[in-house]
């Protein structure tokens, strides 16, 4: 895209005032002296230092991510980055993606680190490249739906994106950038205030309740997973959890005379209902499991109540719904919550978050 439609500019210049109001409160500066902190420690992944990047730095980058800031305990998400991959391999990899002789979209394409998901990834590149490299997440994808922006355009309805839909991300958000400095009179205009601008539109539109989307499979299953961490509960994600089962999500917990008390999440989007209840099934095999949750919009779980509705007993009591819409203000309330626990710094973790 290499300019923006006249439907599509007026709808920002009308958000441009509401974020011209935004840049007045108290939120706005506190907003701006975060960003400057988080620069601050996204130098360590400079050119210069990225070699000497320690554990104890590594922590603390993912510990201060926006996609890591509700977690309750973020020490285990962080372990778990560093377990399932390593800090050489990390290194080598954020080196790779961020300092590579490859184009943006082929680095972008060639980072397999686990545990860190489109949201972590491009926000890191953000915080690196403001000028040039913004953040997708669900909040930005909503927000340019509301602007005007079609899929025809974005891949808008996705979660994981290639490196070749990313460049085309960004250089969507570089021309709201050029109509946000003449709308608003700011100078040099970064993707990092883009992202602010966004999530204003996202909240001003939130507020109707008619942010309409197409849910992601793999967004929604990382939701939960995430969802379930900040709760308190030992989680898994793609876990075989029975015979012949495997599984989206697993919640665990473990309580006193009881054991371990599990709950099951599967997402279905399309597919066969059929295979979905047998899998539920299945997975009911497994002692622990106490719930069975189906998640999907409310067309889908409509019609996997009927499906199950003439099954035995002990699995339609077993069996329960998660509409995804719940899913994604649930998500959104932790947010909040998170991001308000963090400014009044009650626990403080031990590498600096």
């Amino acid at each position: 895209m290499r300019e923006l439609s006249a439907e599509i500019r007026d709808k920002i210049k009308g958000y441009s005032e509401k974020f011209r109001r935004y840049m007045e409160t108290e939120d706005y500066k506190q907003d701006e002296k975060e960003r400057e902190e988080r620069k601050e420690i996204f130098k360590i992944l400079d050119r210069d230092n990225i070699d000497g990047l320690e554990e104890l730095e590594f922590r603390q980058l993912v510990s201060s991510l926006w996609a890591t800031g509700f977690f309750g305990n973020k020490e285990y998400v962080v372990n778990k980055i560093l377990q399932e991959n390593g800090l050489d391999k990390i290194k080598t990899q954020l080196k790779n993606l961020l300092w590579g002789s490859d184009s943006l979209a082929s680095r972008y394409n060639k980072f397999t680190i686990k545990g860190l998901g489109p949201a972590s990834v491009t926000e890191i590149l953000t915080f690196v490249f403001p000028k040039e490299c913004g953040i997708w997440n669900d909040k930005a994808r909503k927000a340019l739906k509301v602007l005007g922006f079609s899929e025809n355009e974005l891949p808008l309805d996705k979660y994981q994106i290639t490196g070749e839909e990313y460049v085309k991300f960004n250089r969507v958000l570089r021309l709201i950038a050029d109509e946000l400095e003449q709308n608003t009179g700011l100078k040099e205009v970064d993707l990092i205030e883009v992202d602010y601008f966004l999530y204003v539109v996202y909240m001003d539109k939130k507020k109707g309740h008619d942010i309409e989307h197409e849910f992601d499979h793999d967004e929604i299953r990382d939701k939960i997973f995430n969802i379930g961490n900040s709760l308190g509960f030992e989680v898994e994600k793609e876990l075989n959890i029975a015979k012949g089962s495997r599984v989206d999500v697993v919640w665990r917990a473990k309580i006193a005379n009881l054991g371990v008390v599990t709950y099951v999440f599967e997402v279905h989007k399309r597919g066969s209902i059929d295979s979905l209840i047998l899998n539920l099934q299945r997975a009911k095999n497994n002692p622990t499991v106490q719930k069975l949750v189906a998640v999907s919009d409310k067309k889908h779980l409509e019609d996997i109540a009927k499906e199950a509705g003439t099954l035995p007993e002990d699995f339609r009591k077993a069996l329960t719904y998660f509409d995804v819409r719940d899913v994604d203000e649930m998500w959104d309330s932790l947010e909040k919550v998170g991001k308000i626990l963090s400014k009044l710094e009650l626990v403080k973790s031990d590498f600096g978050s």
